[in-house]
């Protein structure tokens, strides 16, 4: 027995069988060994959405309706903090405007999660610092080993604009391990209007 659903929005009757919501879900979100993953669909979505408001991602149903947390009182940054294991949200505290997308493929710092989901092309297809230089070229921004606090060193970082046509604004940072495999990467706003 199949099961419609239909959604009134405006003057458009949008009516959906029960494959195709399957088929909606099995690509936003999936299981694995009982953790959420985020699906490719959610995470383009997100990307497209960078520079957009908090209150507008929650109400169109973009992001997730959780609060948002800062590290410490007085930061310029606020976080939507593991809507699925090794993905932040980053806001801009004084617009609480989404500027930052981080997703963790690799945890080099103890209770760091990491991500397991599936990512978008190219970005699933790429490990390592070779194979991001392979795909992309020669980086707009690029930076050798990085030491942070807590005793914690980066094998660098590479930033590439994205395609300006479909991702106005938007850039990509690879962070990297010592050995030079992907570790985070690090969407985010080309022109941010502050520092």
């Amino acid at each position: 027995m199949a099961i419609s659903y239909s959604i009134m929005q405006a003057s458009h009757d949008f009516s959906f069988d029960q494959e195709q919501i399957l088929l909606f879900l099995r690509q936003t979100i999936s299981i694995k060994k009982g953790v959420i993953l985020m699906g490719v669909v959610t995470i383009e979505r997100w990307i497209k959405h960078l520079g957009w408001l908090y209150e507008d991602l929650i109400s169109h149903g973009i992001i997730p309706d959780l609060p948002l947390t800062e590290l410490y009182n007085g930061r310029d940054w606020l976080s939507l903090k593991k809507p699925a294991d090794g993905l932040e949200l980053s806001f801009w505290a004084e617009t609480r405007r989404f500027e930052r997308l981080f997703i963790t493929l690799r945890s080099t710092v103890e209770g760091t999660t990491e991500y397991k989901g599936e990512l978008p092309k190219p970005f699933a297809l790429l490990a390592s610092k070779s194979e991001v230089r392979a795909a992309f070229g020669m980086p707009m921004e690029s930076q050798g080993l990085t030491k942070l606090p807590l005793d914690t060193v980066l094998g660098g970082f590479d930033t590439y604009s994205l395609d300006q046509i479909n991702f106005p604004n938007l850039k990509v940072s690879f962070q990297y391990t010592l050995s030079m495999q992907i570790k985070t990467l690090v969407f985010s706003l080309i022109n941010r209007g502050h520092p």
